[in-house]
């Protein structure tokens, strides 16, 4: 049952609670911060692979794939002993997918600000939850336990979120520029019949 789980987010999860960052994680493995990424998103991951990150780490491979059962510091369960927080949970969700926060205000249908409280929130109410995973168009059982399957599946699906994010970016890009090209035309347009005003009087002063 060990190795039903995603290893990616197995691996974000420990991470997380051994209070390593991404980039550092990232510069420790010698390779680059998307690379890291590519490994988060992956539901599998080769044994050799998997030593060599443990290592990293400072974990056995075993201890990885028990992750949630092995006891804190502190003395409790891994599981147990990290909260979650929301507020901090819809940042790394926005992180991850690389949203526009802007966009996502206007679908959580609230000003910039207000979606700014919710960072700083540790646990939200049943209808701020609800507009979050309506906005983040995903579950409210793969919100509240990252590393679950449900959440896997959710992470499948973050790709072609970051993909349509950046679709809307480079469209907005693509309008502006035809605005410029619009306005630098006209500003040719009227440059030349300047011009050929110039020319005329010019002949008729000659003449």
């Amino acid at each position: 049952m060990s190795r039903l789980i995603h290893m990616g987010q197995r691996l974000k999860q420990v991470l997380k609670q051994k209070k390593i960052k991404i980039v550092d994680f990232a510069d420790m493995a010698g390779f680059t911060n998307q690379i890291a990424h590519y490994h988060l998103r992956k539901s599998d991951m080769k044994r050799s692979t998997l030593e060599k990150f443990c290592e990293i780490i400072g974990i056995t491979p075993e201890e990885f794939y028990e992750w949630n059962s092995v006891p804190s510091s502190n003395g409790e369960k891994g599981s147990e002993s990290t909260v979650l927080h929301h507020g901090g949970r819809l940042m790394e969700l926005i992180g991850e997918r690389g949203l526009n926060k802007t966009r996502l205000a206007k679908r959580l249908g609230m000003s910039r600000r207000t979606m700014y409280n919710l960072f700083e929130k540790e646990i939200f109410g049943a209808e701020e939850l609800d507009r979050v995973v309506r906005a983040l168009e995903m579950t409210t059982n793969a919100f509240l336990h990252p590393g679950s399957m449900e959440d896997s599946r959710q992470a499948e699906n973050d790709e072609m979120l970051a993909l349509r994010e950046k679709y809307y970016k480079l469209l907005e890009e693509h309008n502006q520029l035809l605005k410029s090209y619009s306005s630098l035309k006209e500003g040719l347009e009227s440059a030349k019949k300047d011009i050929l005003q110039l020319r005329k009087q010019a002949r008729s002063k000659k003449g």
